[in-house]
Protein backbone atom coordinates (compact mmCIF):
# COMPACT_ATOMS: atom_id res chain seq x y z
CA UNK A 1 0.00 0.00 0.00
CA UNK A 2 2.90 2.51 0.55
CA UNK A 3 3.21 2.31 -3.52
CA UNK A 4 -0.06 3.46 -3.74
CA UNK A 5 0.12 6.01 -0.62
CA UNK A 6 2.79 7.90 -3.01
CA UNK A 7 1.39 7.65 -6.36
CA UNK A 8 -1.86 9.38 -4.57
CA UNK A 9 0.68 11.44 -2.62
CA UNK A 10 1.86 12.99 -6.14
CA UNK A 11 -1.55 14.27 -7.43
CA UNK A 12 -1.69 17.59 -8.13
CA UNK A 13 -4.97 18.67 -6.25
CA UNK A 14 -5.21 22.00 -7.69
CA UNK A 15 -5.04 20.79 -11.11
CA UNK A 16 -7.65 17.75 -10.55
CA UNK A 17 -10.08 20.35 -8.71
CA UNK A 18 -9.93 22.62 -11.65
CA UNK A 19 -10.43 20.15 -13.88
CA UNK A 20 -13.28 18.46 -11.95
CA UNK A 21 -15.03 22.43 -11.60
CA UNK A 22 -14.31 23.06 -15.07
CA UNK A 23 -15.62 19.90 -16.63
CA UNK A 24 -18.87 20.72 -14.41
CA UNK A 25 -18.76 23.97 -15.98
CA UNK A 26 -19.29 22.51 -19.44
CA UNK A 27 -22.27 20.10 -18.45
CA UNK A 28 -24.10 23.09 -16.92
CA UNK A 29 -23.90 25.59 -19.90
CA UNK A 30 -25.22 22.26 -21.52
CA UNK A 31 -28.28 22.44 -19.53
CA UNK A 32 -28.45 26.00 -19.30
CA UNK A 33 -28.78 25.55 -23.30
CA UNK A 34 -31.80 23.84 -23.09
CA UNK A 35 -30.56 20.25 -22.33
CA UNK A 36 -31.58 17.55 -19.54
CA UNK A 37 -28.10 16.82 -17.81
CA UNK A 38 -27.56 13.72 -18.20
CA UNK A 39 -26.13 12.64 -14.83
CA UNK A 40 -24.89 9.05 -15.99
CA UNK A 41 -22.70 10.53 -19.13
CA UNK A 42 -21.25 13.46 -16.44
CA UNK A 43 -19.87 10.69 -14.28
CA UNK A 44 -18.66 8.49 -17.12
CA UNK A 45 -16.73 11.62 -18.16
CA UNK A 46 -15.76 12.98 -15.07
CA UNK A 47 -14.32 9.26 -13.83
CA UNK A 48 -12.41 9.01 -17.80
CA UNK A 49 -10.42 11.91 -16.65
CA UNK A 50 -9.96 10.98 -13.17
CA UNK A 51 -8.79 7.39 -14.27
CA UNK A 52 -6.36 8.39 -16.67
CA UNK A 53 -4.92 10.99 -14.93
CA UNK A 54 -3.73 8.08 -12.41
CA UNK A 55 -2.81 6.54 -14.73
CA UNK A 56 -0.52 8.91 -15.40
CA UNK A 57 0.77 9.28 -11.96
CA UNK A 58 1.52 5.71 -11.83
CA UNK A 59 3.49 5.84 -15.00
CA UNK A 60 5.58 8.46 -13.35
CA UNK A 61 6.12 6.73 -10.26
CA UNK A 62 6.77 3.47 -12.13
CA UNK A 63 9.58 5.40 -14.30
CA UNK A 64 11.13 7.63 -11.46
CA UNK A 65 14.26 6.60 -10.51
CA UNK A 66 17.34 8.67 -8.63
CA UNK A 67 19.73 6.58 -10.28
CA UNK A 68 19.10 6.20 -14.06
CA UNK A 69 15.63 8.07 -15.09
CA UNK A 70 15.78 5.38 -18.32
CA UNK A 71 15.89 2.05 -16.30
CA UNK A 72 13.68 -0.32 -16.53
CA UNK A 73 14.99 -2.86 -14.17
CA UNK A 74 13.65 -0.31 -11.07
CA UNK A 75 10.36 -0.24 -13.08
CA UNK A 76 10.24 -3.65 -12.66
CA UNK A 77 10.90 -4.04 -9.44
CA UNK A 78 7.70 -1.68 -8.80
CA UNK A 79 5.83 -4.16 -11.05
CA UNK A 80 6.75 -6.82 -8.90
CA UNK A 81 4.27 -6.11 -5.87
CA UNK A 82 0.48 -7.35 -6.35
CA UNK A 83 -1.20 -4.26 -5.11
CA UNK A 84 0.47 -2.66 -7.87
CA UNK A 85 -0.65 -4.49 -10.74
CA UNK A 86 -4.28 -4.68 -9.16
CA UNK A 87 -4.41 -1.19 -8.65
CA UNK A 88 -3.17 -0.73 -12.72
CA UNK A 89 -6.13 -3.46 -13.51
CA UNK A 90 -8.59 -1.22 -11.63
CA UNK A 91 -7.71 1.90 -13.23
CA UNK A 92 -7.36 0.12 -16.89
CA UNK A 93 -10.64 -1.08 -16.36
CA UNK A 94 -12.47 1.44 -15.15
CA UNK A 95 -10.95 3.67 -17.84
CA UNK A 96 -12.90 0.98 -20.20
CA UNK A 97 -15.68 0.73 -18.43
CA UNK A 98 -16.12 4.68 -18.75
CA UNK A 99 -15.60 4.24 -22.09
CA UNK A 100 -18.34 1.59 -22.50
CA UNK A 101 -20.41 3.30 -20.85
CA UNK A 102 -20.75 6.39 -22.91
CA UNK A 103 -20.64 4.42 -25.90
CA UNK A 104 -24.08 3.03 -24.75
CA UNK A 105 -25.58 6.33 -23.67
CA UNK A 106 -24.92 7.21 -27.39
CA UNK A 107 -22.75 10.95 -26.74
CA UNK A 108 -20.24 9.40 -28.57
CA UNK A 109 -19.95 10.45 -32.01
CA UNK A 110 -17.14 11.38 -34.16
CA UNK A 111 -16.88 14.88 -32.68
CA UNK A 112 -16.94 13.57 -29.59
CA UNK A 113 -14.56 11.19 -30.11
CA UNK A 114 -11.61 13.99 -31.08
CA UNK A 115 -12.49 15.34 -27.51
CA UNK A 116 -11.86 12.15 -25.93
CA UNK A 117 -8.69 10.98 -27.92
CA UNK A 118 -7.13 14.72 -27.24
CA UNK A 119 -7.63 14.45 -23.38
CA UNK A 120 -6.20 11.53 -23.28
CA UNK A 121 -2.98 12.30 -25.47
CA UNK A 122 -2.63 15.40 -23.39
CA UNK A 123 -2.78 13.65 -19.97
CA UNK A 124 -1.02 11.07 -21.33
CA UNK A 125 1.51 12.48 -23.60
CA UNK A 126 3.98 12.51 -19.92
CA UNK A 127 4.32 9.23 -19.80
CA UNK A 128 6.54 8.98 -22.84
CA UNK A 129 10.03 9.97 -23.70
CA UNK A 130 8.63 13.33 -23.55
CA UNK A 131 8.80 13.61 -19.25
CA UNK A 132 11.77 11.37 -19.18
CA UNK A 133 13.71 14.24 -21.23
CA UNK A 134 13.28 16.58 -18.69
CA UNK A 135 11.39 18.99 -20.95
CA UNK A 136 9.05 21.53 -19.19
CA UNK A 137 5.82 21.34 -21.69
CA UNK A 138 3.75 20.66 -18.34
CA UNK A 139 2.96 23.38 -17.76
CA UNK A 140 1.43 24.30 -21.05
CA UNK A 141 -0.05 20.49 -21.40
CA UNK A 142 -1.79 20.73 -18.36
CA UNK A 143 -3.46 23.66 -19.07
CA UNK A 144 -4.89 22.84 -22.44
CA UNK A 145 -6.48 20.12 -20.68
CA UNK A 146 -8.38 22.36 -18.07
CA UNK A 147 -9.36 24.57 -20.94
CA UNK A 148 -10.72 24.08 -23.31
CA UNK A 149 -10.73 20.47 -23.37
CA UNK A 150 -12.33 19.83 -20.45
CA UNK A 151 -14.50 22.60 -20.39
CA UNK A 152 -15.75 21.41 -24.30
CA UNK A 153 -15.84 17.80 -22.82
CA UNK A 154 -18.80 18.20 -20.50
CA UNK A 155 -20.70 20.46 -22.92
CA UNK A 156 -20.59 18.18 -26.03
CA UNK A 157 -21.26 15.01 -23.63
CA UNK A 158 -24.51 16.49 -22.75
CA UNK A 159 -25.44 17.09 -26.43
CA UNK A 160 -24.51 20.23 -27.31
CA UNK A 161 -22.45 22.15 -30.01
CA UNK A 162 -18.98 23.27 -29.74
CA UNK A 163 -20.01 26.72 -30.99
CA UNK A 164 -18.14 29.79 -30.58
CA UNK A 165 -19.12 31.04 -27.10
CA UNK A 166 -17.49 28.23 -25.42
CA UNK A 167 -14.34 28.54 -27.13
CA UNK A 168 -14.66 32.35 -26.11
CA UNK A 169 -15.15 31.04 -22.34
CA UNK A 170 -12.53 28.93 -22.61
CA UNK A 171 -10.12 31.27 -23.23
CA UNK A 172 -9.80 33.22 -20.32
CA UNK A 173 -9.76 29.74 -18.44
CA UNK A 174 -7.16 29.06 -20.31
CA UNK A 175 -4.69 32.06 -19.29
CA UNK A 176 -5.69 32.07 -15.88
CA UNK A 177 -5.22 28.99 -15.02
CA UNK A 178 -1.43 29.37 -16.96
CA UNK A 179 -1.46 32.29 -15.07
CA UNK A 180 -1.94 30.51 -11.25
CA UNK A 181 0.78 27.46 -12.33
CA UNK A 182 2.79 29.69 -12.85
CA UNK A 183 3.16 31.73 -9.79
CA UNK A 184 2.76 27.66 -8.05
CA UNK A 185 6.35 27.52 -10.22
CA UNK A 186 7.91 29.96 -8.15
CA UNK A 187 8.46 27.96 -4.74
CA UNK A 188 10.20 25.06 -6.13
CA UNK A 189 12.65 27.20 -7.98
CA UNK A 190 15.63 27.20 -5.78
CA UNK A 191 14.97 23.58 -5.11
CA UNK A 192 14.94 23.07 -9.34
CA UNK A 193 17.76 24.68 -10.17
CA UNK A 194 20.14 23.12 -7.24
CA UNK A 195 18.77 19.66 -8.89
CA UNK A 196 19.74 21.10 -12.50
CA UNK A 197 15.88 19.80 -12.88
CA UNK A 198 14.71 21.38 -16.24
CA UNK A 199 11.05 22.78 -14.82
CA UNK A 200 9.75 25.83 -16.80
CA UNK A 201 11.10 27.89 -14.55
CA UNK A 202 14.71 27.31 -14.66
CA UNK A 203 14.28 26.79 -18.48
CA UNK A 204 13.60 30.91 -19.06
CA UNK A 205 14.57 32.20 -15.56
CA UNK A 206 12.66 33.95 -12.58
CA UNK A 207 12.51 37.22 -14.07
CA UNK A 208 11.08 36.17 -17.35
CA UNK A 209 8.41 33.86 -15.28
CA UNK A 210 7.25 37.01 -13.45
CA UNK A 211 7.15 38.82 -16.33
CA UNK A 212 5.05 36.06 -18.35
CA UNK A 213 2.64 35.93 -15.12
CA UNK A 214 1.59 39.29 -15.64
CA UNK A 215 1.25 39.32 -19.56
CA UNK A 216 -1.29 35.85 -19.29
CA UNK A 217 -2.73 37.99 -16.50
CA UNK A 218 -3.69 40.75 -18.65
CA UNK A 219 -4.90 38.44 -21.64
CA UNK A 220 -7.01 36.35 -18.66
CA UNK A 221 -8.90 39.43 -18.24
CA UNK A 222 -9.19 40.67 -21.62
CA UNK A 223 -10.74 37.68 -23.02
CA UNK A 224 -12.78 37.47 -19.99
CA UNK A 225 -14.44 40.96 -20.92
CA UNK A 226 -14.37 39.59 -24.53
CA UNK A 227 -16.52 36.47 -23.34
CA UNK A 228 -19.08 38.67 -21.54
CA UNK A 229 -19.63 40.92 -24.82
CA UNK A 230 -19.57 38.10 -26.95
CA UNK A 231 -22.01 36.01 -25.08
CA UNK A 232 -24.02 38.99 -23.75
CA UNK A 233 -24.36 37.17 -20.48
CA UNK A 234 -22.13 40.26 -18.46
CA UNK A 235 -25.54 40.68 -16.79
CA UNK A 236 -25.43 37.45 -14.64
CA UNK A 237 -21.58 36.80 -14.94
CA UNK A 238 -19.65 40.26 -14.31
CA UNK A 239 -19.02 39.32 -10.81
CA UNK A 240 -16.26 37.24 -12.19
CA UNK A 241 -13.95 40.20 -12.72
CA UNK A 242 -13.84 40.31 -8.64
CA UNK A 243 -11.65 37.89 -8.92
CA UNK A 244 -9.17 40.52 -10.26
CA UNK A 245 -8.54 41.47 -6.57
CA UNK A 246 -6.91 38.49 -5.74
CA UNK A 247 -5.09 38.43 -8.83
CA UNK A 248 -3.52 41.90 -7.94
CA UNK A 249 -2.57 40.00 -4.65
CA UNK A 250 -0.90 37.74 -6.15
CA UNK A 251 1.06 40.24 -8.70
CA UNK A 252 1.90 42.02 -5.45
CA UNK A 253 3.40 39.15 -3.51
CA UNK A 254 5.24 38.31 -7.18
CA UNK A 255 6.76 41.79 -6.65
CA UNK A 256 8.12 41.15 -3.56
CA UNK A 257 9.62 38.67 -4.43
CA UNK A 258 11.30 39.89 -7.15
CA UNK A 259 12.62 42.58 -4.97
CA UNK A 260 14.11 40.22 -2.92
CA UNK A 261 11.76 40.13 0.59
CA UNK A 262 10.63 36.90 1.90
CA UNK A 263 8.15 35.10 0.09
CA UNK A 264 5.15 33.85 1.82
CA UNK A 265 4.82 30.43 -0.21
CA UNK A 266 1.30 29.63 1.31
CA UNK A 267 -0.82 33.08 0.94
CA UNK A 268 1.06 32.59 -2.82
CA UNK A 269 -0.26 29.02 -2.78
CA UNK A 270 -3.49 29.78 -1.51
CA UNK A 271 -4.27 33.16 -4.03
CA UNK A 272 -2.91 31.25 -7.07
CA UNK A 273 -5.51 28.08 -6.30
CA UNK A 274 -8.31 30.95 -5.32
CA UNK A 275 -7.64 33.36 -8.35
CA UNK A 276 -8.72 30.03 -10.96
CA UNK A 277 -11.21 28.32 -8.79
CA UNK A 278 -12.97 32.06 -7.30
CA UNK A 279 -14.23 32.70 -11.04
CA UNK A 280 -15.19 28.99 -11.61
CA UNK A 281 -17.34 29.20 -8.61
CA UNK A 282 -18.68 32.64 -9.61
CA UNK A 283 -19.85 31.36 -13.51
CA UNK A 284 -21.14 28.37 -12.28
CA UNK A 285 -23.53 30.02 -9.31
CA UNK A 286 -24.57 32.75 -11.75
CA UNK A 287 -25.65 30.24 -14.29
CA UNK A 288 -27.01 27.57 -11.90
CA UNK A 289 -29.06 30.82 -10.60
CA UNK A 290 -30.70 32.03 -13.65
Amino acid sequence: MDQIRKIFKSVDLFFVSSGVFTYLLGAVLAQRSGRTLNAAVFSFGLLFFVCLYLLERTAHYLTSSRINIFSTVHRSRKLQTPEMVWFLFFLFLGTLFCLFGLVREGVVSGDNWIWLILLSLAILIHTTSVRLWGLPFRWLTDGLVISPLLLFLGAVLQKISSDRVLFFLSLPLFFLYLTSSTALLFENYAADLEKKWHSFLTVIGWERGISLHHILLVLSYISLGLYFYVSGAWSITWPAALAAVISLLEVYQLERIARGMKPLWGLLRASAALQYLTVLYILLFAFLIH
